[in-house]
């Protein structure tokens, strides 16, 4: 009952926004901008309490993400867990273990699912 809860919830609170965003898309005879089914023009905030998701676990580490120890992700893309992310920090340098790029590791972002 709690998922049908949550997915009601979200609909009331995405439907005002994207009827907005399709109000603009007829005044501005945009009509090609959203051309895909499963796509979204924009993005919109549900909140924290719409924010679900299993586990993640670092496939570095293979060490399940905890609020000490989060998802980070990468400049390119990829996301592992903090300690990865200190533990793969050579003398102010990341090289994304996943990727040729090397980056700054405070570049990286913390996620949340």
């Amino acid at each position: 009952m709690i998922i049908i809860n949550t997915l009601f919830a979200s609909g009331c609170m995405a439907l005002p926004v994207l009827m907005n965003i399709k109000q603009v898309i007829e005044q501005r005879q945009c009509s090609g901008v959203w051309t895909h089914k499963d796509e979204l023009p924009i993005e919109i905030d549900l909140g924290k309490k719409c924010w679900y998701h299993s586990v993640f676990a670092c496939p570095i580490l293979r060490q399940q993400t905890s609020e000490s120890n989060p998802p980070m992700k990468l400049i390119c893309g990829h996301v592992i867990s903090r300690d990865a992310l200190n533990k793969l920090t050579n003398a102010g340098k990341l090289k994304c273990p996943y990727c040729p790029m090397e980056q700054n590791p405070s570049h990286a972002k913390q996620i949340y699912f």
